[in-house]
């Protein structure tokens, strides 16, 4: 398991503490974040269809539905002494519902399921609420996702051991970069490293974008003077991400490019030294528009976000910092902060670290210095 036994049972006291509170008389988990955060589980094929059924009651076992192909996965990474299996070819509600029903949890009242997850089918959904028309359906994507915000010391060591899988990555995409490479071989630089470093596959790919579109992946671009080429490598360990975003110019940067790097530099070190307790996303937001204003055509709104347990497709965690998000900075949160630039005359100005929230003030993860690195 990845932290010790007595860490998932007060995390499942916690959320069955959030139940009662929200008058919740079951859980069925099918986002692989919240049943490995609650079981342990650690599955690869995340597109399954798998549950975490977890009743309010503290006496209650909870029960761990995995696919048939991932049932060594999950007794390897499992603390939960109950684990059913489920054939691909079977019907996947009926298979729920029979569960349920053996377990006399089919009449709970109130039931809280991933509706906004990107791992529960719409139709499997509406086949639970067409098989239990008594029980009201509702979304706990989100509580879910604040509970785990604040990170335990154990969950801390995981990150601050993706930091550096993130930073031996980038360090090796940037001593690639010159004249004359492919991007290709850039990527396989990055890859190789982090695989040597120990890092797990990641829940976003690796960017290497030397055409200026932000979320661009490698395409045989054979780079020359000039080019700008933006890195984001994710370290994974036991799911828990970490990145670091860098940028890379080829040759001499232009003046335009410097004056990019300059306003990034700052929004970035402003902004981090901002990530204290009981600072608000609104003003860490505010501020980073300050530090862009002119620029306001070259951001995406979103600056930074959270660092979780993490599986394709994103690695976004439950605090963004953007407009609208009602998140107060915590101690023991860990935030990705990355206020860069993009779609600025082909340039991409990306510079981006994981931080971790103190009682004293921001801690950034990554090592990898800050500059424009011109090769």
């Amino acid at each position: 398991m990845a932290v010790a036994l007595e860490e998932y049972r007060e995390r499942l006291a916690r959320t069955r503490r959030w139940m009662r509170s929200q008058g919740i008389d079951l859980l069925l988990l099918t986002q692989p974040e919240h049943y490995n955060w609650l079981s342990g589980y650690e599955p690869t094929s995340a597109f399954y269809f798998q549950v975490l059924v977890v009743p309010v009651a503290d006496e209650a076992r909870l029960t761990q539905l995995c696919n048939r192909t991932e049932l060594l996965l999950c007794e390897e990474t499992c603390w939960v002494g109950d684990i059913r299996t489920i054939w691909t070819y079977e019907d996947q509600t009926a298979t729920l519902l029979g569960l349920l029903r053996e377990r006399g949890l089919d009449g709970a009242g109130r039931m809280g399921l991933n509706l906004s997850s990107y791992h529960l089918k719409p139709r499997y959904a509406l086949e639970l609420m067409r098989a239990l028309p008594s029980a009201e359906m509702v979304d706990v994507c989100e509580p879910l996702d604040d509970l785990r915000l604040v990170k335990s010391p154990a969950e801390i060591e995981f990150l601050r051991r993706a930091a550096r899988v993130a930073d031996a990555g980038v360090t090796a995409g940037i001593d690639a970069i010159g004249a004359g490479v492919v991007d290709f071989d850039v990527m396989a630089a990055i890859q190789g490293a982090v695989a040597r470093a120990g890092g797990e596959f990641p829940a976003y790919p690796t960017l290497v974008d030397a055409r200026g579109t932000l979320h661009g992946t490698p395409v045989g671009k054979v780079l020359a003077d000039g080019d700008v080429v933006y890195l984001e490598v994710s370290g994974v360990v036991r799911r828990y991400h970490c990145n670091i975003s860098r940028t890379v110019v080829v040759g001499k940067p232009s003046p335009h490019v410097r004056k990019l790097y300059e306003v990034a530099e700052n929004a970035l070190r402003r902004a981090t030294e901002a990530l204290r307790p009981g600072t608000s996303v609104a003003e860490i937001v505010e501020l980073v528009e300050e530090c862009h204003r002119g620029y306001e055509q070259n951001t995406w709104g979103r600056v930074g976000f959270s660092m979780e347990i993490a599986y394709p497709p994103i690695w976004i965690g439950a605090l963004s910092l953007m407009r609208g998000d009602p998140h107060v900075i915590e101690p023991g949160m860990v935030i990705t902060m990355e206020p860069g630039l993009s779609y600025s005359d082909g340039a991409t100005m990306m510079l981006g670290n994981n931080v971790l929230v103190t009682e004293d003030g921001p801690e950034v993860l990554n090592e990898v210095p800050v500059e424009l690195f011109c090769k």
